[in-house]
């Protein structure tokens, strides 16, 4: 990984090979700059999602996904306000879509939720969604600082008595979960955020950036106050079961913004490289996080059969569900492809040529090691799922 030392040559050779390979470049608008994320960048997006989402909702016990509607009214709206006036008014000055915080539409499902368990503790709920950021970066830090971000958040809902010890299980998963996906695991670190202005702890979890170590998802366990609150809007009973006690929980909240989670994993990637004369730069993603895992090289020679080939093996992996990238029209060499994709975050890369259409072999290159296998074509499918699986 290119060391934070060099800070903000990091984050310009960074932004510099976002905006060339279609990942995400800024879009000066109103005074304002925002940034629009390209086939690539939407491809990491996704990618990221759903690991967040298999992590902290699929393989849980009794945590629900839910998902709300962009226009609510504040939890701070006039009690006495017609609830279609003060929606008409967010609709026309367009700040309806952007809350500053999921956690008040996470808790409307709390009630619905509590009863499909038969009240019983503990369970969560989580949901992401488009949000400002709560607290607004100082300088201009690329996607660290936009303006508007896709929040992913959980609130578990904990017996008092053992709250404590959730508080730490969830330390240790999401600590993983980060590292996880790294190439410099000790990147990320863990802070304990907790001071004597708090009343409930509180953690973070950081990044190493070119600037210097920063949040990338906070974690805090909070009382039952936010809950006691709801029973006096709601005239609703917030008490669970936990055996044969019933008490109102406490509320463990995690969340983190897609946007920071990109950024931090794009430079953990962004990797120097010496091939040859030249030192390149390349990302060197996850192979889970790539957005895509294969690229079919086309070959030169015998351009008709050679053609038919890379067209079935580039159709044949993404039946498999293989994202492949492949470009037919062949206008550079092979080694300068494979620059290309290894500039892409491309993990592996298949290439034809003329003994192909005889033997059936191709060759199959390793970004991070360069080194290339032969592999026939009846194999490929499985050999990329395997390693794919292995990672």
């Amino acid at each position: 990984m290119v060391s934070p030392k060099s800070g903000a040559s990091a984050l310009e050779a960074l932004v510099a090979l976002c905006k060339a390979h279609g990942y995400v470049y800024a879009v000066e608008t109103a005074g304002a700059t925002v940034y629009n994320f390209g086939s690539l960048g939407a491809e990491l997006r996704r990618n990221l999602q759903a690991e967040w989402w298999q992590s902290m909702v699929t393989t849980q016990d009794n945590v629900f996904g839910i998902e709300n509607a962009i226009c609510q009214s504040s939890p701070t709206q006039d009690a006495h306000r017609p609830s279609n006036e003060a929606v008409e008014e967010a609709m026309q000055t367009g700040y309806y879509h952007c809350p500053q915080s999921l956690q008040h539409g996470v808790l409307s499902h709390y009630h619905s939720s509590l009863q499909l368990l038969n009240n019983k503790l503990p369970f969560g709920l989580a949901e992401m969604g488009r949000c400002f950021p709560r607290t607004a970066a100082e300088e201009e830090r690329f996607l660290y600082s936009a303006r508007e971000m896709t929040a992913m958040s959980m609130l578990f809902f904990v017996p008092p008595k053992n709250s404590g010890v959730w508080f730490d299980l969830y330390q240790r998963q999401r600590m993983q979960w980060w590292r996880k996906f790294a190439s410099s695991p000790s990147s990320f670190s863990v802070v304990d955020t907790s001071d004597a202005d708090n009343t409930y702890p509180m953690v973070n979890i950081q990044f190493a950036f070119p600037w210097g170590v920063d949040t990338v998802e906070r974690i805090a366990l909070r009382d039952d106050s936010d809950l006691l609150d709801l029973e006096r809007k709601t005239g609703m009973s917030c008490q669970g079961k936990d055996g044969r006690k019933t008490m109102v929980p406490h509320v463990l909240e995690m969340e983190t913004y897609l946007e920071w989670a990109c950024l931090a994993y794009l430079l953990d990637g962004l990797t120097e490289v010496k091939r040859t004369e030249t030192v390149q730069k390349i990302l060197r993603l996850h192979c889970r996080l790539a957005p895509y895992k294969v690229a079919v090289l086309p070959g030169r020679g015998t351009e008709s059969q050679l053609r038919e080939i890379t067209d079935y093996i580039a159709r044949d992996l993404r039946t498999a569900g293989i994202p492949c990238w492949y470009s037919a029209d062949p206008q550079c060499s092979n080694e300068q492809q494979y620059t290309w994709y290894d500039e892409m975050g491309v993990p592996f890369s298949v290439a034809v040529n003329e003994n192909t259409i005889k033997t059936g072999i191709t060759l199959v290159r390793n970004r991070d090691t360069t080194i290339k296998e032969q592999v026939h074509i009846s194999q490929l499918q499985h050999m990329l799922l395997r390693y794919m699986q292995a990672y």
